[in-house]
């Protein structure tokens, strides 16, 4: 199995190119909503500056849970949990022990905490994530896999205590529109977009569950939706290939490699 030269196994201090996506959620949504609140961006304008950047959020966060954000684990979990903040998205450590767990079971109806949300509609997703994260039960996972420990508990902690202060600070001090339009109505649409774009299309819908092997042929416009989630059957063949390596690596390996591992649609 080839890989390609800018990556070749060999995880780099940084990740340029996500340190860059990482750098554009974490300093990008802040200044729309200063730029908005300094009446210099419409309220529209706001929306989709913020809902571009709130597109990356999920790559800010996944890419660090598979430690290819940084070869060192500390700056992965530094950088996811502080997009996850910014992306008002909080609770990175729990939210990555989650992932992990889907990648060991996915399709697994009982232990894949994705499960529910592959078979939900597009517009039912929201309250699929909701219910699924409220009633997933974590005993049939061995507690021996990813273990949370004292301090990252804490961290979530101070994660959702931090968003939520933000919005209550926010009604208190007169800059709620500002929170709404650049944070709040984005994520919400990015709910959506992420459902289908990320969750519901790259996994293959078969009778009975799912399976994660689909790489899909997309438009411009759906790669830039799906950040190269089109290709997400590579990430679960191959996790510590870089979201913006996919293409390279489907150029280097044959194709009896890759339809062993992968289903191109």
């Amino acid at each position: 199995m080839k890989q390609p030269m800018e990556f070749n196994g060999v995880k780099p201090i940084i990740d340029g190119i996500t340190g860059v996506l990482v750098l554009f959620v974490v300093v990008g949504l802040p200044t729309v909503g200063w730029f908005y609140n300094n009446e210099v961006l419409p309220f529209w304008a706001a929306v989709v500056f913020g809902t571009l950047l709130m597109n990356l959020s999920f790559t800010a966060w996944h890419e660090p849970s598979h430690q290819n954000f940084s070869k060192f684990k500390w700056l992965n979990n530094t950088a996811g949990w502080i997009a996850s903040i910014a992306s008002i998205y909080p609770g990175y450590f729990a939210r990555r022990r989650e992932h992990l767990i889907h990648h060991r079971w996915a399709g697994d109806i009982v232990k894949d905490p994705v499960y529910p949300r592959i078979q939900s509609t597009f517009l039912s997703f929201p309250k699929v994530l909701v219910d699924s994260n409220r009633k997933f039960d974590f005993k049939n996972i061995p507690e021996s896999f990813h273990p949370m420990t004292r301090g990252q508990h804490i961290a979530d902690l101070v994660s959702n205590s931090l968003v939520a202060v933000l919005i209550i600070s926010s009604i208190f001090f007169g800059f709620f529109k500002a929170v709404f339009w650049a944070w709040i109505m984005p994520r919400f649409f990015i709910f959506f977009i992420h459902a289908y774009f990320i969750c519901y299309l790259p996994h293959a819908v078969v009778k009975g569950g799912y399976q994660v092997k689909r790489v899909r042929h997309a438009r411009w416009f759906q790669r830039i939706l799906s950040v190269e989630q089109n290709m997400h059957g590579i990430h679960h063949a191959w996790p510590w290939i870089p979201w913006h390596q996919y293409n390279n690596f489907i150029s280097l390996n044959s194709d009896t490699t890759l339809k062993e591992n992968i289903e191109m649609v």
